[in-house]
């Protein structure tokens, strides 16, 4: 076996990602809060970078002309349908900046933000894929205008848009503040809310024994777990142990049991569900209709949880009328008090609730009236102001940066300059390609703002890629973890894509078929439920041609249980 060394040359080609580009993509794919927090721990650690605050104003003389001269021009992040009509996508949104150098310093070539998109490549059929290039903005990369703005004078919406970001806004602060006050607080049980009950009422120490033992054996649904006589027994034993003058009778527990089922909430303390509902009985008015046969319907429990009405009447000697309103009697009871107990308990140790910021607004608009089609109505789509951070790059330290100074400090001022910008432009291009993929999306469920849920158009990613010029996989991340204001509601942008199924009429989007069957079964008659083949006969003769099996899939779904899990018999 012989060795030998040697040079050799390959040549391949391969593209990679500058980090620059790798933090443009990752932007695309944050929501709001991960995007305010993206944008902190960039403040922190860039000093060139500093956030406009709400209430700063610029002053008189060379500060503000100097401020002005460096701003960049920001497009209005708002757009009507009727300019997404006139225009194409893509000449919308169409910007021509100046290139400049490395200091900001004007070049004099023109640069067309959209003739400079790069092409994204496709990996795995997986358009969300972070190994996949994305159409991005290529002169977001040159290191002109290092000043920004994000909030414009027209960002104001209808009132109920502009209520509901600021109301979330305002309720998650107060949210977090009563949560902070919390800390360390302790949630009450049912056991400690019936002891605390028992302080009141004047009980022997043998009595105080025996509930104690009864509280303890609670579970969390406010059931005494504990059989009466293993009871007796042990009191017993404990009796003969510590030679006790008198011994514990099985009339005294059941005393004491019934003075812990006298507590607060009605049915604690029950043996089983039988008990504890009768126990509420027991407190409704003597008057009350059908209360006897309510009670004698507890007496055959067995059957009553098996909803055997012909057992029911042979047991009790019932007839179906009088078994129909007793037992709507007993769905007006709490079966499990503790449960119900324990909802109604502030949980300390969790996090208090998430409220959604909409990233877009939708609005209805009007045309003036006089013209002829006055009343046709229209969409505003705009970017949440709320959302979108006012960003800048410090003027007192950028003027530090010299030209030709390879010093250490000059060369730190150096990079994290051009780092602010580009991280100002990455985060301008996300915002104008956010507005643009939502307005083509309400360009496309217009019918659904309008109707609802059941005029869903079906809608895949590539087209709205084709139309507004972007790459599948780019459409993929700007829709992710992003939400949208509409008159129908608070949505996800995922929401508005969709596979379809072909009809008489065309095709139907999955989601408006699953609203229609929702719908159905909504005004069905619960004596007599639609079946899934009877759900699927009556959109056969609406033009809509699916399998039952299908409707079953759509069905279960939404959660919502078969023809015999819905029946009401009575």
């Amino acid at each position: 076996m012989s060795m030998s060394f040697g040079l050799a040359t390959t040549l391949s080609t391969s593209q990679k990602l500058t980090p620059q580009m790798q933090q443009a993509i990752k932007l695309l794919q944050l929501s709001s809060l991960e995007l305010a927090q993206e944008v902190q721990a960039k403040l922190d650690s860039n000093p060139l970078l500093e956030r406009i605050e709400d209430d700063e104003e610029y002053g008189d003389g060379e500060s503000s002309d100097s401020s002005v001269n460096d701003s960049m021009e920001t497009a209005e992040h708002s757009l009507t349908l009727d300019d997404w009509n006139q225009t194409t996508a893509t000449d919308a949104f169409s910007s021509t900046t100046k290139e400049t150098d490395e200091y900001g310093a004007d070049s004099g070539v023109d640069i067309d933000i959209d003739r400079l998109a790069i092409v994204g490549l496709e990996t795995n059929g997986d358009p969300a894929s972070d190994d996949n290039l994305t159409d991005f903005d290529a002169a977001a990369y040159n290191d002109d205008d290092n000043v920004t703005d994000y909030h414009t004078d027209n960002y104001s919406t209808d009132n109920y848009a502009s209520a509901a970001s600021s109301s979330t806004t305002s309720i998650a602060q107060h949210a977090n503040e009563d949560f902070d006050s919390y800390q360390g607080g302790t949630s009450a049980t049912i056991q400690d809310h019936v002891r605390w009950q028992l302080n009141f009422k004047r009980l022997s120490d043998t009595d105080t024994l025996i509930a104690e033992y009864l509280i303890d054996s609670m579970d969390e649904m406010g059931f005494v777990r504990l059989d009466i006589d293993e009871l007796l027994q042990s009191l017993d034993t404990m009796a003969s142990f510590y030679q006790w003058e008198e011994r514990v009778e099985r009339d005294e527990i059941l005393a004491v049991l019934r003075i812990v089922q006298s507590c607060d909430p009605l049915g604690v303390g029950a043996r089983d569900l039988s008990e504890c509902l009768a126990l509420q009985l027991a407190r409704l008015d003597p008057s009350t209709a059908y209360l006897k046969e309510a009670h004698a319907l507890l007496s055959a429990s067995e059957y009553l949880v098996s909803n055997n009405i012909k057992a029911l009447t042979e047991y009790t000697g019932l007839t179906p009328e009088d078994i129909m309103p007793a037992l709507t009697l007993l769905r007006t009871l709490t079966p499990l008090p503790g449960v119900v107990f324990q909802k109604n308990q502030p949980d300390h140790a969790q996090s208090p609730d998430s409220y959604d910021i909409p990233d877009v607004l939708v609005t209805p608009i009007r045309r003036p009236t006089g013209l002829p089609d006055a009343q046709e109505a229209g969409w505003q789509v705009r970017l949440n102001p709320e959302t979108l951070p006012k960003l800048r790059v410090n003027q007192e330290y950028a003027s530090l940066v010299k030209r030709g100074d390879d010093s250490p400090d000059n060369q730190y001022l150096r990079d994290n300059l051009t780092d602010a910008r580009l991280f100002i432009r990455s985060i301008e291009e996300r915002n104008q390609n956010l507005l643009k993929v939502a307005t083509s999306i309400v360009h496309h469920q217009q019918a659904f703002l309008q109707q609802g849920a059941t005029a869903m158009q079906p809608l895949v990613l590539k087209v709205i890629a084709d139309e507004v010029g972007l790459h599948e996989s780019t459409v993929s991340r700007l829709t992710t973890s992003k939400t949208i204001l509409t008159p129908q509601g608070l949505f996800s942008l995922k929401h508005f894509f969709s596979s379809h199924v072909s009809s008489a009429d065309g095709d139907i989007s999955s989601t408006a078929i699953s609203a229609m069957i929702k719908q159905l079964i909504a005004d069905e008659d619960p004596k007599k439920p639609l079946s899934d083949s009877r759900i699927k006969e009556t959109l056969l003769a609406d033009g809509i041609d699916i399998a039952r099996r299908t409707v079953a899939k759509y069905r279960e779904a939404m959660n919502i249980g078969s023809s015999t899990q819905r029946k009401q018999k009575y």
